[in-house]
């Protein structure tokens, strides 16, 4: 028989037992009932994301974005392959982005390694982010090294849209800033996010994304905040896959040709147009009326170009020039420049000079890779990016500001389309006038159609294959006005 004290003992202890087993029995089903979210950084688990990745409604690529855990840190992967057929040539591109963050708070950037590997262009960055940021980079087997201040960037930045989205208890509305990271510049940049009013019975989250860039994209996400759908501006997707994609290269048109915009009828040759007057077909004349030469019929809803693009600077043109003086220049593009100058008496003389220059020192050849002045000097070859970036960098060197122009071209009576080009504006007398390297022009065609200056302005990319131009008038140089040619 127990003793008394004995028995108290064993059923106080009896009791406790019981009286924890109930404690932990409501808290695991507490933490049960708790949501378990999947962009929080407190329960974060290991995940891989695939993507297909489209461009004018043609399939081009893979994409998956992946996130491990790696010893006392988190891995984030982004890894991005594409293929396709460009002007008759097949090309390959790959580009891998890895950032490495603490695995614990507040989750800090330690550093990351990038690679990207283009037609005849392979690069490797690494990075260690502490009291400075030191940047190892190998770009086709020279190796240059630089050092930056430190970036503030934390894992909660790199997850922050999908985390708002899926913690929201009903649709987010407003808009909101989202830190990202500029790998290119080392630089913490900040994005604005809109979210788009939704649709009845829509079963995503629609957001609008405008980059530091001022470049729009659009975001579809799940509710739980799972990315759907990624949409730029240039025509590109990224589409989620629930796998790896397989991709048929041989089943793809020309990417260039795909992504230009038809016309209904041939124009003959573009240096004999003395003015062209093009209605749209579903588009809109707000792409075109932020540029001062061409000119905007908003009643018949047409635009009219004619040959040559000449235009006053306005008084922002002039200080951005100043701000841009003292940018470092390629020591082997200004000695080639100050040579090729010298014997020329002002600054259109100069233009014209290295105009023709550019155009007989570059063999044209479809690069779409990331040159900058450094590989264009060592290949000697590009198509009319590479032109324009050599002709800035000489005119620069020749003290004549110069800038980029973004826009379309007539292809030619075969293809009966405009194609995507590039051009240069020099700043000669207080005035802008467009020159063409890549095809020998100090005086632009009525076909070169500007629709972005250094790449902003207005959101022209974002066509889809019905918009089209319609010929409504041509007059070709020689005629006379009785002879103008109306369609």
């Amino acid at each position: 028989m127990m003793r008394p004290t004995t028995q108290f003992k064993h059923r106080s202890f009896t009791f406790c037992v019981l009286i924890l087993a109930v404690a932990a029995l409501l808290w695991l089903g507490l933490r049960e009932s708790s949501p378990k979210y999947r962009y929080d950084l407190a329960t974060i688990e290991p995940f891989k994301q695939w993507y297909q990745i489209n461009w004018h409604n043609q399939a081009v690529g893979r994409a998956s974005v992946e996130l491990l855990e790696q010893g006392d840190q988190y891995t984030v992967i982004e890894d991005d392959f594409m293929e396709g057929r460009v002007q008759g040539r097949r090309f390959q591109f790959r580009y891998v982005r890895e950032l490495y963050f603490a695995n614990q708070a507040p989750y800090e950037l330690l550093g990351g390694r990038l690679y990207s590997e283009e037609p005849q262009l392979r690069v490797e960055t690494s990075f260690i982010n502490d009291e400075e940021l030191t940047v190892t980079e190998n770009r086709n087997d020279k190796s240059y090294r630089k050092t930056l201040p430190p970036v503030d960037y934390h894992l909660s930045d790199y997850i922050m849209v999908s985390s708002l989205i899926e913690q929201s208890v009903s649709i987010p509305a407003g808009t909101f800033d989202v830190k990202s990271l500029n790998t290119r510049s080392f630089e913490v940049e900040t994005s604005h996010y809109q979210v788009l009013k939704p649709k009845s019975s829509q079963s995503y989250i629609a957001l609008q994304q405008k980059h530091p860039n001022n470049e729009i994209s659009w975001h579809r996400l799940s509710k739980e905040g799972q990315p759907k759908l990624h949409t730029f501006s240039n025509g590109m997707e990224y589409v989620a896959s629930s796998r790896q994609v397989t991709l048929s290269p041989e089943m793809q048109s020309d990417l260039y040709l795909n992504s230009g915009v038809a016309v209904d009828k041939p124009l003959g040759g573009a240096n004999n147009i003395q003015s062209l007057t093009l209605g749209l077909q579903n588009g809109r004349l707000d792409w075109f009326e932020h540029y001062p030469t061409v000119t905007i019929n908003d009643d018949q809803q047409t635009i009219q170009l004619k040959p040559g693009s000449r235009y006053k600077a306005s008084s922002e043109d002039i200080v951005s020039i100043g701000k841009g003086a003292t940018k470092r220049l390629n020591p082997i593009a200004r000695e080639l420049a100050l040579e090729a100058v010298s014997k020329s008496n002002n600054d259109w003389q100069k233009v014209e000079t290295l105009v023709s220059f550019v155009y007989g020192y570059l063999n044209y050849q479809p690069v779409p890779a990331g040159f900058n002045i450094d590989d264009i000097l060592d290949n000697k070859i590009g198509d009319c990016t590479e032109y324009a970036q050599l002709l800035i960098e000489m005119l620069s060197a020749a003290q004549v500001p110069a800038r980029e122009v973004n826009g379309l071209v007539y292809l030619g009576d075969h293809e009966k389309r405009f194609g995507g080009h590039v051009w240069v504006e020099v700043l000669v007398d207080g005035h802008w006038i467009a020159v063409d390297p890549t095809w020998n022009l100090t005086q632009v065609t009525s076909t070169h159609i500007p629709v972005a200056i250094n790449l902003d302005g207005a959101d022209f990319s974002k066509t889809n294959d019905r918009f089209a131009f319609r010929v409504e008038e041509i007059h070709y140089k020689g005629e006379t006005t009785d002879q103008t040619k109306r369609l």
